[in-house]
């Protein structure tokens, strides 16, 4: 994957205003823009152009040792944090699964999933025995140890650990309905990333709201 960092003038009429027209924006203020070429997906940064904005407006939350408090031990949130290393092979393997947790869970607002480079930031109540560690850090509990995620690496199975350990409950919107069943997509992201031969368990009514 190849990731580019472009700075464009809106005011040059001749490249300018083909990107503020492609986007739909105005000459008012500056704007942080996102484009995916393999599926042609749009972003809009929809908040203060400031570098923790830019950096968080994602799925996966960013954190770092000067943010590890506001967004870890925030007593308002439920946090799933995974604590990496960049020349992990088993974190670049979690990666897509991690991604594809978030993504399904974004709209939970008492429910953060976040990452953290354990290579360049340390804080006392991140200890990692290894990389990939996973920690889950429930509301109401911050001042103890975070719980280990001990779950087998797959969409599902996160699940299951994050429903049976939150301090605030939720639920998830059923998707509209779409050609392609989201159930059969869900199985298929239950296909383990590591190499153990455990079997994955299937879908229970706990999970419809996310097979679903």
């Amino acid at each position: 994957m190849q990731l580019l960092f472009v700075y464009v003038d809106i005011d040059n009429e001749e490249e300018g205003k083909h990107v503020a027209d492609y986007f739909g924006l105005t000459k008012d203020t500056p704007k942080v823009l996102g484009y995916t070429g393999e599926d042609t997906k749009k972003y809009i940064l929809d908040k203060a152009v400031t570098l923790e904005n830019i950096k968080n407006d994602v799925d996966v939350k960013i954190v770092v040792g000067n943010n590890f408090d506001d967004i870890v031990l925030d007593e308002s949130k439920d946090v799933l944090l995974e604590i990496y290393a960049p020349w992990c092979g088993h974190c670049q393997s979690l990666e897509p699964t991690y991604n594809k947790l978030a993504k399904h869970l974004r709209s939970i607002e008492s429910l953060i999933v976040a990452k953290m480079d354990g290579t360049m930031n340390e804080h006392p109540r991140a200890k990692a025995d290894g990389y990939p560690t996973i920690l889950f850090f429930p509301t109401g509990k911050k001042s103890v140890d975070p719980i280990p995620v001990d779950a087998d690496r797959t969409v599902v199975a996160f699940y299951k650990f994050i429903k049976k350990h939150v301090s605030i409950p939720f639920k998830l919107q059923k998707p509209a309905p779409s050609p392609a069943s989201s159930e059969d997509s869900l199985a298929k992201q239950g296909t383990k990333t590591s190499t153990s031969d455990k079997p994955v368990s299937s879908p229970t009514s706990s999970e419809d709201s996310l097979a679903k």
